[in-house]
């Protein structure tokens, strides 16, 4: 019997509030690197904070992708009995 366990639980309740959270610190750092156009060491600071937010997110994405299709399972695997 498929079952989520308690720190997949409590991951799969915050993982969309992390999720928008990230794509908000994107958007912010997006309108910091248009208003560093001109520092450059700045800006690269900006563009290498930018690619980590990236991956933090992609990386997100994938474990709520994991996490939605194993309750989709479970709620199904529920259903049946």
């Amino acid at each position: 019997k498929l079952k989520l366990s308690y720190q997949e639980q409590r991951e799969y309740d915050t993982i969309e509030d992390d999720i928008a959270a990230l794509e908000q610190k994107i958007e912010d750092n997006k309108s910091a690197m248009e208003k560093n156009a001109s520092n450059s060491s700045e800006l690269q600071r900006l563009y290498e904070e930018q690619e980590q937010l990236e991956q933090t997110l992609a990386e997100k994405m994938e474990r709520w992708m994991y996490l939605e299709e194993l309750a989709e399972k479970i709620a199904g695997q529920n259903e049946k009995v």
